[in-house]
């Protein structure tokens, strides 16, 4: 006969939130105090004592460059598959930015507004808030949702991408920020360091706008071949003027 407990995480598991595997949850002190679903969906995407004390710092505030800014810095994106929600870490050698996969469906907004509600009332640590604020810095436009969608972060249900941009922005409205206690305090640092190194966003701008394909490679190294044989051309030629001008 299965327990309340697992009937109640066989419901919530396939809640769009819920990414735990069974084998990961046990029966820890904090699954004995949930209150409701809303409570459970929570405590089963909580992070663990390490990554808070880890990821958890103080910020002046939360500004962060969009999908698109980054992506043109030259960081790249990978979708985290099988972790927490709040998983999203940032690696600066190489600039990988990775972000948990997430549904969006015609519920999602429902069950967000749900969560960061809870928190907001009951909890010290929000940490949905603080996901919805990092999310809402991300997501401008549908271009930032495109990024998102075409690495496999974002599996858009609605259908489009205008959808899913106001959406994000919407629930990232009205949120109360604890700054001293931002959970993504650590990742939000490294990003603005990485997107502020000029060199990054030369190096990837140039990439994109002429290393696209094979056929636009080939083309850059042509021209730039035809240039420096060119300069090489000229160059002599200047020099042989030269000393023809000095024999006579």
């Amino acid at each position: 006969m299965p327990s309340v407990f697992d009937l109640s995480y066989d419901f919530c598991k396939t809640s769009l939130l819920s990414y735990v595997k069974r084998e990961e949850v046990g029966y820890s002190s904090s699954f004995i105090k949930v209150k409701h679903f809303v409570d459970l969906i929570r405590t089963l995407n909580l992070p663990t004592e390490e990554e808070n004390s880890k990821n958890r710092g103080s910020v002046k505030t939360v500004s962060i460059p969009s999908m698109t800014k980054l992506h043109q810095a030259g960081v790249k994106f990978k979708a985290r598959s099988n972790k927490k929600l709040f998983g999203i870490c940032f690696t600066d050698k190489g600039g990988i930015l990775e972000i948990p996969n997430i549904m969006i469906e015609d519920n999602t907004e429902l069950v967000l507004r749900n969560l960061i509600a809870f928190e907001q009332c009951n909890c010290d640590c929000n940490y949905f808030s603080d996901y919805i604020v990092l999310m809402d810095n991300f997501v401008n436009t549908p271009n930032d949702v495109e990024l998102l969608v075409k690495n496999g972060i974002v599996e858009n249900l609605l259908g489009d991408n205008k959808e899913v941009s106001a959406l994000i922005n919407r629930l990232g409205k009205g949120v109360v920020l604890n700054t001293k206690r931002f959970y993504y305090a650590t990742l939000t640092e490294g990003l603005n360091n990485y997107y502020k190194k000029s060199w990054n966003e030369w190096k990837a701008d140039l990439k994109q706008k002429y290393f696209k394909s094979p056929w636009t490679s080939t083309s850059v190294i042509a021209a730039s071949l035809i240039i420096i044989l060119t300069f090489i051309q000229t160059l002599v030629q200047m020099v042989c003027s030269f000393v023809q001008c000095t024999q006579r």
